[in-house]
């Protein structure tokens, strides 16, 4: 009897180890608070999902599902293959979306849902590589309070023209998809960024000859001030090539070239990139107010022509901060660039109504707008 007992007990310590090696291995972790903004009149949270292999198995990723808790329904999806093209492995190369053991992966995930909706879980399915029935197994997250109360509006950051808002979240090196780690941590300081370019009625972004910095339309143009607030940084000592094909290619810690930072009144910064030397109208400790210009839209830092980067961050630092949501008082929608092969060789698609007037929104990915 004796034997028999601690066979039972040897059994179930087995079958105890393989349910804890096989049935969660994976840990997840996500914002609390997710904070949505008004994009093309759908709310949107940019965030990341991080998932982490605890086991000494390898697993692989099948699909990630959202669910709105309160009854169950699916309001996002990425599939094997989308995970596949959403996720960044963090530490070992190969799939992204097959995790070795102890590893950790990011999963860029862009949730437009409806404003009813209040809380959110992810349910992660994925395949232990050795498993021996080679089935899938799915796990779920802690649920998320989807926060849709206005993020910090803010004002025009240029005047009157039609500028591309260029961004797109599934960039491979976009603003949204690039971590900078600063002092031990990362971060994405342009998970929201907008990279704006004057064009003209034909779509070009030059009059002339596109390498020539100052045949760029809009290049010199006013850079404004979206907000009262206080300076609280500067960079002034980039200088400018005449072309493109001069410009000197800059290292990440140079990307900003020329740059204001103002700390606005909700203790937010604004960052204005890549501005025009011998432009920059501000000092460091200036009150500046909403609509002062304070400096150029120019060709300086890491840049493949002429625009304005602009972005919202935690804290003031250029790369070691945290990017954060914003949308403008308004804006008309004049057109967009469902292809951008297309961009700055063809007229954009012009919207069905001349002009359409967006309120307390972001500007949708490679819409052209003009700011009043």
């Amino acid at each position: 009897m004796k034997k028999l007992l601690v066979a039972a007990l040897l059994i179930l310590n087995i079958l105890h180890a393989s349910a804890q090696k096989f049935t969660k291995p994976l840990q997840l972790s996500h914002p609390e608070l997710l904070q949505f903004v008004d994009i093309n009149g759908l709310s949107t949270a940019y965030y990341e999902l991080i998932i982490t292999n605890l086991s000494a198995d390898t697993v692989q990723l099948k699909a990630l599902t959202i669910y709105n808790t309160r009854d169950s329904i699916a309001c996002f999806q990425l599939d094997e293959q989308a995970l596949k093209t959403n996720t960044r492995a963090l530490h070992h190369a190969g799939n992204n979306a097959v995790i070795p053991p102890r590893q950790t992966v990011m999963v860029y995930i862009e949730l437009g849902i409806r404003k009813n909706i209040h809380r959110i879980f992810h349910a992660v399915t994925y395949a232990i590589v050795h498993h021996p029935t080679q089935q899938d197994f799915t796990i779920n997250s802690s649920a998320a309070i989807c926060f849709m109360q206005l993020p910090v509006v803010i004002g025009k950051p240029l005047r009157e023209g039609a500028w591309a808002a260029v961004y797109e979240p599934s960039w491979d090196r976009g603003h949204r998809r690039v971590v900078y780690t600063v002092d031990g941590k990362s971060r994405i300081p342009g998970r929201y960024a907008i990279d704006f370019i004057m064009l003209n009625e034909q779509g070009q972004f030059a009059t002339a000859d596109p390498n020539v910095v100052n045949q760029w339309l809009g290049y010199g143009a006013d850079v404004l001030a979206v907000a009262d607030g206080e300076v609280s940084s500067v960079r002034t000592d980039f200088t400018e090539s005449k072309t493109l094909n001069d410009h000197a290619a800059e290292p990440a810690e140079r990307a900003t070239g020329n740059y204001v930072s103002i700390k606005l009144n909700n203790q937010q910064f604004a960052f204005y990139e890549h501005l025009m030397p011998n432009s920059i109208k501000v000092k460091v400790g200036q009150k500046v107010k909403k609509g002062q210009v304070i400096g150029k839209v120019g060709f300086t830092g890491q840049t493949t022509g002429p625009h304005l980067h602009f972005h919202l961050a935690d804290i003031d630092s250029p790369l070691g901060a945290e990017g954060l949501p914003f949308i403008f008082e308004s804006f008309d929608v004049l057109g967009s660039y469902p292809d951008f092969e297309q961009f700055g060789k063809a007229p954009w698609r012009k919207t069905e109504l001349q002009p359409a007037t967006r309120f307390q929104e972001r500007p949708a990915p490679n819409f052209v707008v003009r700011f009043k």
